[in-house]
């Protein structure tokens, strides 16, 4: 049953402000709102959830259900009268039939949808749609009448885009300077910058640099100048040591302007792996061996390794080196390559794993179907505490929790986008050319992977609860 306030009551409030203004012979109206006038406690219950999935015949497929927030909490703030959820429920709840629970000092009531006061009751079913103004009633000593204390601003906060969504954009005009196009390229992340390394058709080498910020990318800057030596791997070039380093005619490099960047006296190099605990590992061909070098280019002693035989890292591939949650000085390295010769379905790309404190190489044997399949030009990322893996189709992404060891294949909220459902697709981009990616994970700035294409034009991806916080 809905009850409004009598508006003799609202009269006898009017009567008493003006009564009050006028004692005072001020311009403004003194309100007197009564201390008994409190929320003291918020929640709300049960509400309906779309939740989206696939059928038997893994078509797309979606179903309502009723769950409980219950438990989520709501932030009184006494002072500005506000109360709302820091933690904003999923997008596909629906707000619009709320069953809410309230702790008052007295009578609740809420203003409805045409702008009248009515009093609140636990079954009352409202609309959080947009926020609700909550009122309580309470008695007046200076009025001598009930009236409502300070009005309540109530927000059911809800994410806008679902916060594990891939969000996109498109940078078609981010071109690299005189047209280059890469036939083979290598993209690294550092400090706000994007490198790309790359060879054009007629085996030129060059290296561009544009910086990034929240998402978005500035112009390529052509800073092949910097680089020497002849014989230069691209696939080489590593952000270490706040500097972009890099293998070419077997020794060791670093981007520096004017100078030959040299740095120390190594020789018989073929490929830089990654950092691990401070350290670089680099790849010689030659004896199918890893070692390990410090920051100025010299070998460390006990950092030497074979890899795995039948096997070599003098090419493209992707590697991930991280700390061991138990113990600091222990990283695990996990790469992936191409399973070359062979066909894309039936068969699977190659994992290696190596742990610094065994210094042995292992290959993970085929484990169907939870291994990650092969596919052209393979790349693996580290994205939001995970492997994830896709090849230049990008058809699906495969994600892995376990170093590599197992992999599943994203089919709900971390997808590619497709011509048909976002009117773009990565293929397209791509244009049967080459492309690198990388990721920019820069904190509060957000955390991004970057697909530069052929022509220095690049397609970002973020997930919306990684996107940048003011």
């Amino acid at each position: 049953m809905k009850i409004r306030i009598l508006p003799a009551l609202v009269a006898g409030v009017m009567a008493t402000t003006a009564f009050l203004s006028s004692c005072l012979k001020s311009d403004y109206t003194e309100i007197d709102y009564p201390a008994e006038s409190s929320i003291k406690a918020f929640s709300i219950g049960t509400l309906h959830q779309t939740i989206y999935g696939k059928d038997s015949e893994g078509n797309d497929s979606f179903y309502v259900d009723t769950i409980s927030y219950a438990h989520v909490p709501f932030t009184i703030d006494q002072i500005n009268r506000q109360i709302y959820n820091k933690d904003s429920l999923p997008k596909e709840v629906d707000v619009t039939r709320v069953l809410a629970s309230i702790s008052a000092d007295n009578g609740v009531y809420y203003v409805n949808k045409n702008g009248k006061d009515t009093l609140w009751t636990s079954a009352d079913s409202l609309d959080f749609t947009n926020a609700v103004t909550f009122k309580v009633l309470a008695y007046s000593e200076l009025q001598n009448n009930f009236v409502f204390g300070k009005p309540y601003t109530v927000k059911v906060n809800v994410h806008k885009l679902n916060p594990d969504s891939l969000f996109w954009k498109h940078f078609g005009d981010k071109k690299f300077v005189g047209d280059v196009t890469l036939t083979e390229q290598k993209a690294v992340y550092m400090n706000k910058d994007l490198y790309v390394f790359g060879k054009t058709e007629s085996n030129v080498i060059k290296v561009f640099k544009a910086h990034v910020l929240r998402g978005n990318i500035d112009g390529w800057e052509d800073i092949s100048s910097t680089v020497a030596g002849t014989d230069v791997n691209i696939y080489s070039a590593t952000a270490f040591n706040n500097g972009i380093y890099y293998v070419a005619d077997g020794k060791l490099y670093k981007l520096i302007d004017n100078a030959t960047g040299q740095v120390g006296s190594l020789t018989g190099l073929s490929n830089l792996i990654s950092v691990s605990n401070d350290n670089l590992l680099a790849y010689n061909k030659t004896d199918n061996k890893v070692i390990t070098i410090n920051a100025n280019g010299e070998e460390v002693t006990d950092g030497k390794s074979s890899f795995v035989s039948g096997y070599d890292l003098s090419g493209r591939f992707s590697a991930i080196s991280t700390e061991s949650t138990h113990n600091s000085n222990i990283w695990r390295t996990v790469v992936m390559t191409n399973n070359s010769g062979t066909a894309k379905t039936g068969t699977t790309a190659n994992v290696f794993s190596y742990i610094s404190s065994d210094k042995v190489w292992t290959k993970f044997q085929p484990n169907n179907p939870t291994t990650c399949p092969n596919q052209n030009n393979i790349s693996m990322i580290s994205y939001d505490g995970k492997l994830f893996a896709y090849g230049e189709d990008f058809d699906y992404f495969y994600s892995s929790t376990d170093n590599g060891l197992n992999w599943k294949k994203e089919e709900d909220y971390m997808v590619f986008p497709t011509q048909e459902k976002n009117n773009m697709s990565l293929e397209a981009y791509r244009n049967e050319g080459s492309y690198s990616t990388v990721v920019e994970d820069n904190g509060n700035k957000g955390s991004f992977i970057w697909f530069i294409w052929q022509d220095g034009t690049a397609t970002r991806a973020c997930l919306n609860r990684l996107m940048p916080k003011e």
